[in-house]
């Protein structure tokens, strides 16, 4: 069990690290977990056409992925999570 714990304090430590450059203070970010790792979801403001910029940040077993950022339409979200306000 401590070699599970130690496997999951470098996840989280990466995925910190790789948080780096995420969008700004402004933006609402949520937290994601899985038993092998973690991450995060970060949504930036509504635009004034209801769009709004989503980042993801993941890792598991010590490995992180690449933040990946996209637009989501607010109005129309289809399997999409609900917007994270500020």
């Amino acid at each position: 069990m401590k070699k599970l714990g130690s496997v999951v304090a470098r996840a989280i430590t990466v995925i910190g690290i790789g948080l780096i450059g995420a969008p700004t203070a402004s933006a609402g970010c949520q937290g994601m977990w899985t038993p092998w790792g973690g991450g995060q979801r970060c949504d930036g403001p509504i635009d004034p056409n209801g769009f709004f910029q989503r980042c993801e940040t993941g890792g598991a077993f010590g490995f992180n992925t690449p933040q990946q950022c996209y637009q989501v339409d607010s109005n129309n979200l289809g399997d999409s999570q609900p917007w994270i306000a500020p």
